[in-house]
């Protein structure tokens, strides 16, 4: 690859996408006609075809076709009588394969000229040229044919479709009438004036009516008298085409015993073939059992299935409406608290236990609260909440944030087990003519994640002098899917330079948001954010594609530099890894030992590793190096390297500021350093560390065996259009 951007270099031009350059020009001379030669000429012919067409056929058939007309075009540059009836040959057998893509004859006939008139072929130019227009000619004419025989296919698929079509409408007819006489909605077809012309069973059965009781009745004289107004006049305007295409109401109607029967109506017109109105279909269905039901989907809709308290919605609701009703002095408290390490439960004991603990939990919250102004809610999954008028004898909050944990303290007797549990808690504190719905329930859930980080049985009071902060954070974690997608991300390029030579060895990626009100964000703050807002893979897939994209242009103009990606752990196990890479890759014609990919430590240890380090064994075997950062140095980490085809290790940025602000080459961090090196070189692993800003940080490193640095005293990152100056001052490390 190397020697290949070099030759680029030299001769000034851009590598075209497919174009024979991967080998020396005196490789396809027709003085080698050999049987190398001809396997050379089809395997490559083979290999570009496959980027201008997609072909259906095993590679291995497509050279071995290709072979043969490769065949068949030497032996008639043998023989000139047989020039147009190979090129004839070719140009079918190429559409015979399907190589019909946009640039597919374009490709050949280049191909074909370019290994034919190679050094020393000058006469063989009149054959050559003969040979390439009775190619196109003949591929010209294949591909007309070949597109007639599809149209003709495609009138015969048209005709057994519409024959089809008439079948499944006779069967759907059938099955419509079918529907109407066995439904258990009511149907009555009626004439445009309201005389009943059919009606099913179920119709006659909801209003008590017999067939031949509606001989003479019109659809008008089932209409309740407080509902004939309008009914009346709906029917009226859908006989006559009005704005309202079909009418859907609950009304009443009269049944045949006089009594009224509520039911949801459904009127619709019934077109002839002109268009025109024709008939009216009405629907009707018995509702009285519906209202029971839906008045029990109402209390669903408001509470949690399983413990019976409210949900988020309700609780909501009785939050807005307390602080309209409450005296503007009272005082609230909104406690939002989340069970921890209750996947253990689910997962060792099963989900029926893990819900026996929730409804036992939601029992003791509920039971905490008696005899307070209180209201407790499930909130879903580990997550509860639970809102107190505070009054003179209701605890404080910290007294009231340890009672919950210490109810829940108290182990829960299951049928076979005793189970104790344990919450964060995040707490607001508000005087209800302060207070505001939404504003209380995102600050709640700001204090519970404080309280969630600081470790287990924490309560956090929410802090008003980090609303700013919380908030800003939550805006650029919601916008950035759409900063996104509208084109304020960059990718910014830093070099990985030897320590012992100063080349570089490869332009590590990274991200930059301009946003549009909060300035430039880096790139570590861009992946944490990610996280939040759920696009780290589809941040990971933009970035690979344009630093890809990128790099070929470098190389065009000759500049053949590595890339290195860095990723994260929930990027690194990503199932999809390979494929995203793979795909990425194959847009441009650079081979993929130029892209190193930059792994953390962690994702190949712990939960979910096997994902990760499957990746790693797959994209090795594609060609992609993998180096890992974040290494700290542990034995498991040592263990695993061995097992690892990776070639560089990045130490863990806290170690590597702890050999910063080290007074003397003798401190233990140092000396421990020492020993590391020979570990990681053992493994055929070369040491790399970031964050080098002095020459005297760079001699340390040096000193300590470290092949690879990174930091402010090398470059700080810079933009695609500023990477060959950066190149043209550094030189680049062979591979």
């Amino acid at each position: 690859m190397s020697d290949a951007g070099g030759e680029r270099h030299r001769t000034g031009a851009a590598r075209r996408p497919g174009a024979m350059t991967a080998r020396p020009p005196e490789v396809l001379r027709p003085q080698r006609y050999d049987e190398l030669w001809r396997a050379e000429v089809a395997e490559r012919w083979a290999e570009e075809l496959s980027t201008a067409s997609y072909l259906p056929l095993a590679r291995e058939t497509i050279e071995r076709c290709l072979r043969d007309l490769v065949e068949d075009v030497v032996a008639a540059l043998d023989e000139p009588s047989r020039i147009q009836e190979a090129g004839r040959a070719v140009g079918r057998r190429l559409v015979e394969i399907h190589a019909r893509g946009q640039d597919s004859l374009a490709v050949s006939l280049r191909l074909i000229r370019e290994a034919l008139l190679g050094e020393g072929a000058a006469d063989a130019v009149h054959d050559v040229l003969g040979l390439l227009t009775a190619i196109a000619v003949e591929y010209a004419r294949a591909d007309r044919a070949s597109t007639f025989e599809q149209q003709e296919n495609l009138k015969r698929a048209l005709l057994r479709s519409k024959l089809r079509a008439d079948r499944e409408l006779a069967a759907s007819e059938a099955q419509l009438s079918e529907v109407f006489l066995t439904t258990p909605i009511g149907v009555a077809i009626c004439a445009l004036d309201g005389r009943f012309v059919e009606v099913n069973s179920a119709f006659e059965e909801t209003l008590g009516y017999r067939g031949e009781e509606l001989d003479g009745l019109t659809i008008h004289d089932l209409f309740h008298p407080d509902d004939a107004e309008f009914l009346a006049a709906a029917y009226a305007e859908l006989v006559e085409g009005g704005e309202a295409r079909r009418l859907t109401d609950r009304k009443r109607l009269l049944r045949a015993n006089g009594e009224e029967a509520s039911v949801y109506l459904a009127v619709s017109v019934l077109r002839g073939p002109d268009g025109a109105p024709a008939k009216l279909v009405t629907m009707v269905e018995d509702i009285t059992e519906l209202h029971a039901l839906q008045e029990r989907f109402h209390y669903q809709a408001l509470h949690d299935a399983l413990t019976g308290l409210p949900n988020r919605q309700y609780f909501r609701t009785r939050l807005e409406a307390a602080l309209a009703g409450f005296p503007p002095d009272a005082a609230l408290a909104l406690y939002h608290l989340a069970l921890e390490g209750f996947e253990l439960i689910n997962d060792g004991l099963g989900h029926e236990v893990g819900d026996q603990v929730i409804r036992l939990v939601a029992r003791r919250l509920a039971e905490l609260v008696e005899g307070e102004e209180a209201l407790v809610a499930r909130f879903g999954g580990t997550e509860f909440a639970i809102l107190v008028r505070q009054g003179s004898a209701t605890p404080t909050v910290p007294e009231f944030a340890a009672l919950i944990n210490e109810v829940l303290a108290e182990p829960f007797s299951t049928e076979t087990y005793g189970i104790a549990a344990s919450a964060s808690i995040g707490v607001v504190q508000r005087a209800v003519r302060d207070g505001d719905a939404t504003n209380m329930l995102w600050a709640a859930d700001v204090a519970l994640r404080r309280a969630e980080a600081a470790g287990t049985r924490q309560w956090a009071l929410f802090d008003p002098d980090r609303a700013p902060e919380e908030r800003t954070e939550a805006r650029l974690a919601a916008v950035m899917p759409g900063g996104l997608e509208t084109g304020e991300f960059d990718v910014v390029y830093r070099p990985l330079v030897a320590l012992a030579t100063g080349g570089v060895v490869a332009l590590e990626t990274e991200l930059l948001w301009d946003t549009a009100g909060d300035g430039a964000i880096g790139h570590a703050e861009c992946l944490r954010l990610a996280e939040r807002s759920g696009v780290t893979l589809s941040l990971r897939d933009w970035m690979l594609v344009t630093a890809w994209e990128q790099l070929d242009d470098w190389h065009s103009t000759g500049h053949p530099v590595r890339l290195a990606l860095a990723l994260s752990e929930n990027q690194t196990r990503d199932p999809d890894l390979v494929v995203v890479i793979r795909r990425a890759l194959a847009q441009r014609a650079l081979d993929p030992r130029w892209l190193r990919l930059l792994v953390p430590m962690s994702a190949l240890l712990g939960e979910r590793c096997e994902e990760a380090r499957d990746n790693v064994h797959h994209l090795n075997r594609m060609g992609v190096r993998s180096s890992v950062h974040g290494f700290r140095g542990s034995p498991e980490e040592l263990h695993h390297l061995r097992a690892l085809p990776v070639d560089v290790v990045r130490l863990d940025d806290h170690l590597v500021r702890l050999v910063h602000e080290a007074e003397s080459p003798d401190v233990p961090e140092i000396r421990a350093l020492h020993a590391i090196v020979p570990l990681i070189e053992a493994v055929g692993a070369r040491l790399c560390v970031d964050g080098i800003r002095t020459e005297e940080q760079a001699a340390r490193w040096r000193e300590l065996g470290c092949a690879v640095g990174a930091g402010e005293l090398f470059s700080r990152p810079v933009h695609a259009f500023d990477v060959p100056d950066l190149l043209g001052r550094m030189p680049v490390e062979p591979d």
